[in-house]
């Protein structure tokens, strides 16, 4: 075992690029077992080496550093039908940074694995199997016995191709001389056809001269009738241009004539609605003055019920009650009714956007004016039961349900979350202020379907309409980023993003979030971007000095939210697992030897906590996730350092040791 890590520090050591050359490569099997045999050109300066065994592809792969091979790169077929090697590929890679020859194996069912023993017998690198009964085979010799067959088979098919050729040329001799025969013979039937051509041509030249001859003739002849013709128009066209001046000084005469009535009508008009608006306003201002005697009528009534001690309701006659509810991307009108309410009876909004609801009333009704949201404006009882005036260009969607109406909107006013309750009922009215975070986005459909058959009435038959949170500010977290027009890193950059940036978050798009910045929509990484409960003390006092720095106050409101929770919470670490497994709870089924730091990627640092944790997922599988705190194992070593920014492993391989640094990509919220 010590002659083995010998030999293993030795290779490890070898500075110079390609100082090793293999001569060859055989493999070998006896009685004590089959082994594969590397042949170096020297015994000095012996390389660095790996081996890897790819189970699914029944591949063994043997890396050399700084190594060439004498037969150079290739593929090399050994056995198709052996249990041990049944092809190798030699080709040049990178690994580390360094530059390797691998020598890619693809093996039977006596090859298993990457924990091969191996040896060094002068120049001579071994790699040791445990099982037996294997056909002994080397790579030159193999190489040069089909190098011969090919050289053979090549000599046969230049034979060949050499008989060929002489055949080929016999036949285009042939084929030349009978085409001489054929284009002789073509020739003389094309003198013939010009000859026979040339008749013809000048034969139409000749008629083609009489015929413009005859042209000339009638061209001349049109051109003296177009003359005459010519001459009639222009007499017929003063004529006409005569009686159009007459026209025109008839039209004048009676537009004048046209105009003098309208001023004459106009002012007729003028004054008849001057004496209209007169009469309105004498109408209005004793309107008025009944208005104000009614009022004084209703003060003075309740001035007598006040003083006679009896309960004053806060509502209209015979509503129970009425409220408004705003928030999560919903507004909601609701109206309880002392007479139960039939949908059947339910009719617009009509011309004046006027919802009428057939119920009988007091004859006598005051005007409830609703200043809160903007779904209704005002509601009164008239001749035909409860008016409901909405507000301008408002559809709702409407639902009566054990006799209460509810009309319900969209809503997208509040940029916060939360609930905002109005109601108002006999005994009073009523606010409230609901400051929570919504986590369910109920379907309005699904509500509605919940309710009775006959109770749901839709306005507006082409409105699609969904219940949604109010939409949350995003902040860039990185220096900079990308602001794409696609969720591609390859899509068109509309333009670059930096530290404390505003965005409103419209989607979840696997790693891209949709955004909106400014008039802009587009995707950004979703690692760069993140809630302001999110953000650590650090970023926040960041954001603070840079919006600061811009003139700007964005983090003193959104504090002011946060803080109203505060006392509600325990002071502990938070994070954004960005969709992937818990890191902090246990994974099951780790290979013994720890986590192999090759296979997986630094996402996040936990830098507040009493212990540093540094959060790593999984490259090929992002689902599974890592924490790792100082001094916990991994493969072939430890956590020696965990900064802000880095962690630092100790790794030992091969009896050497050596310090590996991981980093946060700059572009997802690490220091340069």
């Amino acid at each position: 075992m010590m002659k083995c890590k010998s030999l293993l520090l030795l290779m490890s050591l070898a500075a110079a690029t390609y100082a090793a050359q293999i001569k060859d490569v055989r493999f070998v099997c006896d009685a004590k077992g089959c082994q594969t045999v590397f042949a170096f050109a020297s015994d000095k300066d012996l390389p660095s080496f790996y081996q890897k065994f790819d189970a699914s592809a029944k591949k063994l792969t043997v890396g050399f550093s700084g190594t060439s091979f004498a037969l150079g790169e290739g593929d090399f077929d050994v056995d198709a039908d052996s249990k041990f090697i049944k092809s190798v590929r030699v080709v040049k890679d990178t690994y580390k940074g360094s530059a390797f020859l691998k020598f890619e194996m693809t093996v039977g069912a006596s090859i298993s694995t990457d924990k091969n023993e191996i040896a060094l017998d002068k120049s001579n690198f071994l790699i040791k199997f445990k099982n037996k009964g294997g056909k002994s085979w080397t790579l030159s010799k193999l190489f040069a016995d089909r190098k011969k067959q090919a050289d053979k088979l090549a000599l046969e098919e230049k034979k060949v191709a050499e008989k060929k050729a002489a055949e080929e040329k016999k036949a285009a001799e042939k084929a030349a001389l009978e085409e001489k025969k054929r284009l002789a013979e073509e020739k003389k039937a094309a003198e013939k056809k010009a000859l026979e051509e040339k008749k013809a041509a000048q034969k139409a030249a000749a008629e083609e001269k009489k015929r413009l001859a005859e042209e000339k003739k009638a061209a001349q002849k049109a051109a003296a009738e177009e003359k005459k013709r010519l001459a009639e128009e222009k007499k017929a066209a003063e004529k006409a241009a005569l009686e159009e001046k007459r026209r025109l000084a008839e039209e004048k005469k009676a537009a004048e004539k046209k105009a003098l009535e309208e001023k004459k009508a106009a002012e007729k008009a003028a004054l008849e609605e001057k004496k209209r608006l007169a009469e309105e306003k004498k109408a209005a201002e004793k309107a008025a003055r009944e208005q104000e005697k009614l009022l004084a009528e209703q003060q003075k009534q309740l001035d007598k019920a006040i003083n006679e001690g009896g309960k004053i309701s806060a509502l209209l006659p015979n509503l129970k009650e009425m409220s408004v509810l705003v928030g999560s991307g919903m507004e909601q009108f609701r109206l309880v009714a002392d007479s139960p309410i039939d949908i059947r009876n339910v009719s617009g909004p009509d011309k004046n956007n006027v919802i009428t609801v057939g119920l009988a009333g007091p004859q006598k009704s005051p005007l409830f004016r609703i200043g809160s949201g903007s779904l209704v404006k005002s509601v009164t009882w008239g001749a035909n039961g409860i008016k409901i005036q909405l507000k301008t260009a408002v559809k709702p969607v409407m639902l009566v349900q054990d006799g209460v109406l509810v009309l319900q909107v969209a809503e997208n006013a509040i940029n916060k979350d939360g609930l905002i309750s109005w109601c108002a009922r006999p005994d009073g009215i009523f606010i409230r202020d609901w400051m929570r975070a919504v986590e369910e986005k109920p379907d309005f459909d699904v509500f509605v379907k919940r309710m009775e058959k006959d109770s749901k009435k839709i306005i507006s038959g082409s409105q699609t309409f969904h219940l949604r949170p109010v939409l949350r500010e995003l902040i860039v977290v990185a220096d900079e980023i990308e602001f794409y027009a696609a969720p591609n890193e390859n899509s068109q950059v509309l333009q670059r993003l930096v530290f404390g940036d505003r965005l409103v978050s419209l989607d979840l798009t696997g790693l891209y979030r949709k955004v909106q910045y400014g008039n802009r929509v587009g995707y950004v990484n979703r690692r760069s971007v993140g809630f302001y409960d999110e953000l650590t003390s650090v970023q926040a006092e960041r954001l603070k000095q840079v919006d600061l720095d811009r003139g700007t106050n964005l983090t003193a409101n959104t504090g002011a939210i946060t803080s109203q929770l505060d006392g509600l919470y325990e002071d502990k670490v938070t994070y954004s697992s960005f969709g992937r497994r818990d890191p902090f709870v246990e994974v099951k089924g780790l290979v013994e030897e720890g986590i192999n730091i090759n296979q997986v990627e630094l996402v996040g640092i936990i830098w507040e906590s009493d212990v540093p944790m540094a959060i790593l997922v999984d490259t090929k599988n992002p689902s599974i996730s890592y924490t790792l705190k100082e001094d916990d194992k991994i493969l072939n070593g430890k956590v020696l350092k965990i900064t802000q920014t880095d962690v630092l492993f100790l790794i030992q391989e091969f009896g050497v040791s050596r310090r590996y640094t991981m980093g946060l990509p700059d572009k997802f919220g690490g220091q340069k």
